[in-house]
């Protein structure tokens, strides 16, 4: 393992991904620890079972990429990274080692126990290890991400605020299915739709949690009616352009690769660059500030949570 605090740390990220792409998922706490064990130093050895076998079995960290990160393991670095700014150090492997034991994932702690490792042993080893008094509490664990974002799932339909449900649900009733003549068209009602639900969610003053569990349940919905009258409209989900947070249509970003003599641009003519975009997003724009307006008649008399 690298002596530099920083490359080690990322040392064991990248391992980590690694390790988790191999099976096809996301990287988890569970993976963060398999990956700490091969990091050879008083980790490796704090994280080695009574019987001296490897901590997570066969580990394959030969993937040359690895995969995205989950919300849980977001949340670990966010807390290693916080308790190294607190101490006012650059964080290190042992920062991941203590944030994952006070995480206490179960899913991890699973691990640890089949293992025959005590977590609260290893929480001694970890304070050793950073140089930390014993009585150091636990660490306070960042927020995770609302639910409906990354790999975090969405609150169950029967958990969702009832007013604000009803609502959704009365919109979909009235869905102006029949102005839907171009996938242009439906990707401006995904827009309204979703510009409908976050003024519900402010007007109920709901969490985050709630605001994008209302979003995420509400379009599917909405996709599967525009799918059932008009099947020609909807995409391959992987062909479409998406929004990370919200599952719906976005602008088309345009862009162009520009040729090697083409790269010192007059810097007369530099004020042109992103004019396609520019363009782009006011065409949508436009597009659905129309479309807005001539479905208000459609939406007339709807319920104000």
């Amino acid at each position: 393992m690298d002596r530099d605090p920083a490359s080690a740390y990322h040392q064991v990220l990248v391992r980590a991904f690694r390790i988790a792409s191999a099976t096809g998922e996301r990287a988890r706490p569970v993976h963060l620890l398999a990956a700490l064990s091969a990091t050879g130093g008083p980790i490796s050895e704090a994280l080695t079972s009574p019987g001296g076998g490897p901590l997570f079995g066969d580990v394959d960290d030969s993937a040359e990429r690895g995969g995205g990160s989950s919300y849980l393991l977001a949340q670990t670095q966010q807390a290693a990274q916080q308790l190294a700014s607190g101490r006012g150090v650059t964080p290190g492997p042992e920062h991941l080692f203590l944030a994952v034991l006070d995480q206490a994932e179960p899913e991890a702690m699973a691990l640890l126990h089949h293992a025959g490792l005590e977590p609260s042993t290893l929480r001694v080893a970890a304070l050793r290890i950073l140089g930390s008094s014993a009585d150091l509490p636990p660490i306070l664990m960042p927020a995770l991400t609302p639910a409906g974002t990354m790999d975090r799932p969405t609150l169950r339909v029967d958990e969702l605020d009832p007013a604000a449900w009803d609502a959704l649900s009365w919109r979909r009733e009235h869905l102006p299915l029949q102005r839907l003549r171009s996938r242009g068209r439906y990707h401006a009602l995904c827009h309204l739709e979703s510009r409908a639900c976050s003024l519900i969610a402010t007007r109920r003053g709901l969490d985050d949690d709630q605001r994008h569990s209302l979003l995420r349940h509400h379009l599917d919905r909405v996709e599967q009616l525009v799918a059932q009258a008009h099947p020609e409209l909807i995409d391959d989900r992987s062909a479409r352009t998406l929004s990370p947070t919200t599952s719906f249509p976005t602008a088309r970003m345009v862009t162009a690769r520009a040729h090697p003599w083409q790269r010192r641009r007059r810097r007369w003519l530099a004020f042109t660059v992103g004019w396609g975009t520019w363009f782009s997003n006011r065409r949508v724009g436009l597009r659905d500030r129309w479309f807005r307006l001539v479905t208000v008649v459609d939406y007339r008399g709807a319920p104000q949570p």
